[in-house]
């Protein structure tokens, strides 16, 4: 017989608004540590999910505030509130590095602290979806980069949708669901080199034009991808700042911090929260 599984169970993945919403409302709290007596007389089933507990504990690793984190947190704040006004030519940011120095942290703590403190303050509605987070596939086309906002907001879309039916049905509803903060990742993954790639670059132009919200890019090593070269790319560069990457230059000890931001306490060869 085949198992399905509850909606509760499924593990959904960041780019959906399942994923993202369990993400924004995500809260890591420590398990209790029972005493050595009370531990030994637990029935072996009990002491499974005990000992579970604590390994999902420790296997979510803390995020440290580096620099990139507090910089793109600074600045995207600010395009936020700069923005929320302005009709055209928003102004957003590009987070730009080698890979494993912390981009994709710094733009969805970015978009976790800005939904939480808003939900907070009662400024944004129940049903609505304030931030939006997608990442660009492999040699993504225009209408690919669309189906990936339809794909995020789980909108569904006959397949006969050409580019322009996609792209007006994702803009009309983002508008109504009072998006503010769009997150695009793996922006290398556009070849502006080519017609289908440049072509993919203007799409994420006129989504920003389309939707009233403070776009935020990220990918690796963007500025050698000519994303900033041409008429197109003078208009990019002239709308967006770029804010560089690096490793966090912390030496490796017991208690060491990873390029990407996330910190590990070592014991032996496994890694730890404190």
């Amino acid at each position: 017989m085949t198992h399905f599984l509850e909606p509760e169970e499924v593990d959904y993945p960041l780019p959906t608004k399942e994923g993202w919403g369990a993400f924004v409302a995500e809260t890591i709290a420590p398990p209790v540590v029972l005493p050595p007596a009370a531990l030994q007389r637990l029935p072996e089933p009990e002491r499974a999910g005990y000992d579970q507990a604590r390994e999902d504990y420790h296997s979510q690793l803390v995020i440290v505030s580096t620099p990139t984190i507090r910089h793109v947190a600074a600045t995207g704040r600010k395009r936020i509130l700069l923005n929320r006004h302005q009709d055209s030519a928003r102004r957003g940011l590009i987070v730009s590095g080698p890979a494993g120095t912390g981009k994709t942290t710094a733009i969805t703590q970015l978009g976790k602290n800005y939904e939480q403190l808003g939900r907070r303050r009662g400024e944004i509605q129940p049903k609505s979806l304030p931030v939006v987070y997608v990442t660009v596939p492999p040699a993504a086309t225009p209408k690919m980069l669309a189906i990936e906002f339809a794909r995020f907001i789980g909108l569904p879309l006959p397949s006969r949708y050409s580019q322009v039916e996609v792209t007006n049905k994702v803009c009309d509803l983002l508008c109504t669901l009072g998006c503010r903060l769009v997150l695009i990742d793996e922006l290398h993954n556009l070849d502006i080199g080519t017609r289908v790639g440049a072509e993919a670059s203007d799409q994420i132009k006129y989504l920003s034009e389309r939707i009233p919200a403070t776009f935020v890019l990220a990918g690796v090593d963007v500025e050698g991808t000519g994303l900033f070269a041409g008429r197109r790319g003078g208009q990019i560069a002239s709308r967006y700042s770029l804010i560089p990457t690096s490793p966090f230059r912390h030496k490796m000890s017991p208690y060491s911090v990873s390029g990407s931001g996330k910190i590990f306490v070592m014991r032996g060869c496994a890694a730890v929260r404190r």
